[in-house]
């Protein structure tokens, strides 16, 4: 926690303080000078945007929002984060945008225009293959889909209007402190098969809501792998909710000011990675290896020192935390012959007769249902999907909607000021994490995976942009006093 700041009496001599980690334009903010833009910030705020933003992304850890349906009856579909999203674009007419500029620097604008580049082409390839789509009576399936992708684009819109670049740091706390307590509970679910996300929720929602029962199988047979999920419907999203998040404490166990601190966010690293081990999902072991590749990339003498004795010690407690999930996911014989693995073998010949006939715009976005394996095949990898779906325009458009945060953060990364350069690592491995997520399954059909996406995207966005992208930034003379940081970093 940072320290509270303090006035230089009236005859001081000396430089006022700065607030250590809030860097104004050229990378401090003078304390003494104007206190306000000091406090305001997430969790010391009483704007009421950021509070709205850090409920709905509370309720993604602790609700199973794919499973919870309100007790209302609806042309469309009654999920409790459809609603969520209805209740932040209601808080953002109400309380009107606060102090974020969505377009206020070129790199803002970037992220800003690849998101939208992929909601355009996903809306064309619907219109250019209506006819087609209304024969095969898929236009509800497309319009569900694409409804979906819309509240996705919503929570992007709302974190950029809702966050300033001040706001990061106890935000990105506020996702390791969630991501924790969900690893726990998790980890707690692999070992007793008790799944708290979804008793409390039936406890809490009952009376106006209906929890599906979890699908939680710690004991099963046949040989297959237990079944854990989390506050999901499926291991693969609670894994994906899990390598979002763990590039924030990975990169605070580098720069952390404070032995303690760095100790605690390596505990919650391993903790994460432990329950997505817990899953028994391969992605739990392959996304975090490509997270410490990106992240040795930009620190790699501190990485080379961290590593050899860090996965010694994760592995260790892997073992501890989560008995048999090691064993489990590393069984080179079982996954040859696994159906997964013949299943993914067969992925795109059997998608290549659609793919030859709409090469360029698909065959519309959202006309292929998950939740009807026996009229569309299910592949493994959200790419496929893509370009199933919405062609290649709309595949090239996917992915550098995803690299595009990547790419913006790069200067920032590499950025003098420490803050800056610490939040834009984090935010962006957790863009990272989601790239080779896509990969491994079909992402998008799980929530919880996209909304990730869009909030450690525009987290990115907001860092790559800086102090710059705020509406309203300090006063002219506070801008004039404003010196270089000191050479220390609490993200």
């Amino acid at each position: 926690m940072e320290p509270r700041s303090s006035h230089a009496g009236p005859g001081a001599g000396s430089a006022p303080p700065r607030a250590r980690g809030l860097p104004g334009d050229a990378g401090g903010v003078v304390v003494g000078a104007n206190d306000e833009v000091v406090r305001d910030r997430f969790p010391y705020t009483r704007r009421p945007l950021p509070w709205v933003l850090a409920a709905f992304v509370a309720m993604l850890f602790l609700v199973p929002v794919d499973s919870a349906e309100l007790r209302v009856h609806l042309p469309v579909d009654s999920h409790v984060d459809r609603f969520a999203v209805a209740g932040m674009l209601l808080a953002w007419l109400v309380f009107g945008g606060d102090q974020r500029a969505l377009l206020g620097t070129r790199r803002s604008r970037l992220g800003v225009l690849a998101v939208c580049s992929f909601i355009a082409l996903a809306l064309a390839s619907i219109v250019f293959g209506a006819e087609r789509i209304v024969m095969l009576g898929e236009l509800k399936l497309s319009e569900k889909h694409f409804a979906l992708l819309l509240s996705f684009l919503v929570l992007f819109w709302f974190t950029m209007t809702a966050l300033r670049f001040e706001d990061l740091r106890g935000f990105a706390t506020l996702l390791i402190g969630l991501g924790t307590f969900t690893a726990f509970w998790m980890v707690i679910e692999r070992r007793t098969g008790y799944n708290f996300f979804f008793e409390w929720s039936r406890t809490v929602l009952g009376p106006v809501a209906r929890v599906l029962p979890p699908l939680t199988q710690i004991h099963p047979t046949g040989g297959e792998r237990p079944v854990v999920v989390g506050p999901t419907r499926h291991g693969l999203a609670a894994t994906t909710m899990m390598v979002v998040v763990m590039p924030f404490a990975l990169v605070r166990v580098f720069d952390g000011l404070t032995r303690r601190t760095r100790w605690l966010n390596a505990a919650a690293f391993v903790l994460m990675f432990a329950a997505a081990m817990a899953t028994s999902r391969k992605t739990a072991l392959l996304v975090p290896v490509a997270l410490i590749v990106y992240v040795a990339f930009y620190r790699p003498r501190q990485m080379l020192k961290l590593l050899p004795v860090g996965l010694i010690a994760a592995f260790a407690l892997v073992h501890v935390l989560a008995p048999g999930s090691i064993g489990s996911i590393v069984n080179v014989g079982r996954d040859v012959e696994s159906n997964s693995t013949v299943h993914r073998s067969g992925d795109f010949s059997a998608l290549s007769p659609d793919v030859h006939a709409h090469p360029i715009i698909g065959r519309g976005y959202g006309s292929v249902s998950e939740e009807q394996p026996s009229e569309f095949r299910i592949n493994d990898d959200q790419y496929l999907d893509v370009l199933w779906e919405v062609g290649i325009l709309g595949l090239i458009a996917y992915a550098g909607m995803i690299l595009a945060p990547v790419a913006i953060a790069r200067k920032a990364i590499r950025s003098r000021d420490p803050t800056t350069s610490s939040l834009a690592l984090a935010a962006s491995g957790g863009c990272v994490a989601f790239l080779v997520v896509c990969a491994l399954f079909d992402a998008l059909s799980f929530p919880q995976a996209p909304y990730m996406l869009f909030v450690v995207a525009a987290l990115t966005t907001i860092a790559a942009a800086g102090p710059a992208g705020n509406t309203q930034r300090p006063p002219a003379e506070l801008a004039r006093r404003i010196g270089r940081p000191r050479p220390a970093v609490a993200t």
